[in-house]
């Protein structure tokens, strides 16, 4: 994002030919004088726009580029307070800068409001661009906000403003760069990488190579974070490639790579590599000091502090990780701090310093815990943000409703006065017949293009939902995973196991039509399927086979316990049965005779240990049966094996 609002294209001179081929001096006198008539009249320019200038014009312009963010603040509002509201192009120039001040201030709602003021203006001017712009802006703080749905829309209309501009490469690759990041927190992987590189070859085009070399910095940040470390490393070296630096570079020509050569770093520590790992920390670390960056050196001492951990070599590691905390005390930066006590606490761990480990985990757990309730009011402020919404469409659909009655019965009242003098106007009766069969065809139009965009804002609710309980899988598991009550860690993780059901049904949901019925063997395999891939990240060699001969159509309400009671013997299956079991597998078949489904559960597992009372899975089990009123089964088999008999009767169940 720009720090200035209004870009100036340079003053542009065509020299004439000049006639005397051999008077080289003479050329290079002709070529001097052009170049200094250029730079006076750039000098004159340049002193013009300062002339016109207003004393808070200038402050505001300091404290933005000085990164002084809080008293541009203050003094934008108070420009706001005071400009005479005819003077619409300083109205648009200061709450454009208050909304990008406001967005570097954290304050994305009100940032989007300011943008918001500005765009009336532009698009009052028809200036395409600027509105590109700050649709653009709206859209980044959208994305920061986690509503990504109306992100794209405003990226999507940044797009179509700027096509009735024109053409403008730099403005069309930034917005693909957004769009890319945006599509990478939504882990959708082919759209990211495609937008990416569509903005990596716009900027090779226009020969901007800083631009470009950030487009592969960015291409290597998503390859790591879908945990393809071989590309990432390729794209992250491919930067320094592009600007011509190397390891050996001095830190003043490399200081704006400083985030590549500690990515580069990173990936090679993760792989493992670590000689090769500690000149890229190490070059990082030169550069952060350069600039001062605390940020950047609390991320070095970390790393640094991880590199020798690598190394077993502790006192340097215990050095390091008290210089990072020493600086994020002052900058207070809570994800470091995270990674901070996290690396501590193996220091201490490998160290047999127990005592210090319980609390410097304790210290971990706390800041767990704040970062929790901090990312919960976030999820809770966009819940809020979407009801208001869900209002607000339901307001318009109503108003929507009232205004075609209104028309309807206005129809009704002209129709009955022009049958009483058909006679006499029949002309003008059917020129307004014409006229209101138009506006309602148009009405009509605009009531289906509103009810389409109610419809995909549901959709992306529905997705949000989803992405939320996955959200909150992640988070109890991490907490399990801290948690000393072995009895409190297991329940953890079987209701971590019901999230990823529930989840699995909410996003098949946003994916069919028809969101009541629900196709059993589709929507199973996609449950086994993430099953097995789930299993495979834990490197747990476990066969599953699912088998369904008929196939079934099942409302919501009948499919929801289903899942819950396969997820929950999946779950106990692999908790119990395959302890010293080579060739672990699980068999699912589900048999449908006389409106009756069956389903068959088995395992080769050591079996089921009669003397074991019934827990918290038993219990969840023979409630979702009663839900169905199934009866439950356990026979007799080499593993464990266990059969739900239900019936489903009438409309209930549709069979193909």
């Amino acid at each position: 994002m720009a720090k200035k609002k209004d870009i100036y294209k340079p003053l542009q001179f065509n020299c004439p030919s000049f006639p005397f081929k051999d008077s080289i001096q003479m050329k290079n006198l002709l070529l001097n004088f052009y170049i200094t008539l250029l730079l006076i009249a750039f000098l004159f320019y340049n002193a013009q726009i300062q002339a016109h200038q207003s004393p808070i014009d200038k402050k505001i312009d300091i404290s933005i580029n000085e990164g002084e963010y809080g008293e541009a603040k203050v003094l934008l509002e108070r420009a706001l307070n005071e400009i005479n509201f005819k003077d619409t192009t300083h109205l648009r120039q200061y709450n454009a800068d208050l909304g990008y001040v406001l967005f570097h201030l954290g304050k994305y709602q009100n940032s989007i409001d300011s943008y918001k003021e500005a765009l009336t203006y532009t698009k009052a001017q028809a200036d395409h661009k600027r509105t590109c712009t700050f649709l653009r802006s709206i859209g980044l703080n959208y994305q920061y906000l986690g509503l990504y749905g109306l992100a794209i829309e405003n990226y999507q209309e940044a797009l179509d403003a700027l096509k009735l501009a024109e053409t403008d490469l730099p403005r069309e690759a930034a917005l693909y760069n957004s769009m890319g990041n945006l599509y990478r927190n939504t882990q959708n992987k082919s759209k990211s990488l495609e937008l990416f590189h569509k903005s990596l070859g716009l900027y090779r085009y226009l020969g901007d190579t800083s631009k470009a070399a950030n487009l592969l910095n960015n291409l290597g940040v998503s390859f790591q974070h879908f945990n393809n470390l071989d590309s990432s490393l390729y794209y992250f070296k491919s930067v320094l490639e592009l600007v011509n630096l190397d390891i050996n570079s001095t830190p003043a020509l490399a200081k704006d790579r400083t985030a590549t050569y500690n990515n580069i770093g990173v990936v090679l520590l993760d792989q493992e590599k670590i000689e090769e790992a500690y000149p890229y920390i190490l070059k990082s670390y030169h550069i952060n000091h350069l600039n001062k960056d605390l940020q950047g050196l609390a991320i070095s001492h970390n790393n640094f502090a991880d590199y020798w951990l690598k190394k077993a070599s502790t006192n340097k590691a215990a050095l390091h990780l008290d210089s990072a905390l020493h600086i994020l005390q002052e900058i207070s930066d809570k994800e470091l701090m995270v990674d901070n006590l996290e690396l501590r606490f193996k220091l201490l761990e490998s160290t047999k310093q127990y005592e210090q480990a319980l609390v410097t985990y304790r210290s971990l757990d706390s800041l767990n815990n704040q970062l929790f309730q901090d990312e919960k009011l976030k999820v809770e402020e966009i819940s809020n943000i979407y009801l208001l919404r869900e209002k607000e469409f339901e307001n318009q659909k109503i108003s929507q409703e009232a205004e075609l009655f209104a028309l309807q019965s206005s129809k009704f009242q002209q129709t009955s006065l022009f049958l009483a003098i058909l006679g006499i106007f029949l002309t003008i009766f059917l020129f307004w017949i014409f006229r209101n069969l138009n506006r309602q065809k148009r009405l009509t139009q605009i009531i289906g293009t509103k009810n389409k965009t109610i419809s995909l804002q549901q959709t992306e609710l529905r997705h949000r939902t989803a992405n939320n309980i996955m959200r909150l899988q992640s988070i109890i598991k991490e907490i399990a995973r801290r948690v000393p009550d072995n009895t409190a860690q297991q329940e953890m993780l079987r209701s971590t196991q019901l999230l990823y059901a529930a989840s699995s049904l909410e996003r098949y949901l946003f994916s069919i039509e028809d969101e009541q019925e629900v196709p059993l063997q589709e929507f199973l395999q996609g449950l086994m399927q993430q099953h097995r891939e789930m299993l495979a990240k834990e490197n747990r060699k476990v066969e599953i086979v699912y088998h369904q001969p008929a196939e079934i159509v099942l409302p919501v309400e009948v499919v929801i316990p289903i899942s819950m009671i396969l997820t929950e013997w999946i779950y106990n299956s692999l908790k119990y049965a395959f302890e010293g079991i080579g060739q672990p597998k699980i068999t699912i078949a589900i048999q449908l005779k006389d409106q009756n489904i069956t389903i068959d559960y088995q395992d080769n597992g050591i079996g089921l240990n009669g003397k074991t009372g019934k827990g918290t899975g038993t219990k969840l089990i023979e409630k979702f049966a009663l839900d169905l009123k199934g009866q439950l089964k356990s026979i007799r088999h080499q593993g464990t094996r266990q059969q739900l008999v239900f019936k489903v009767n009438g409309k209930k169940m549709l069979t193909k």
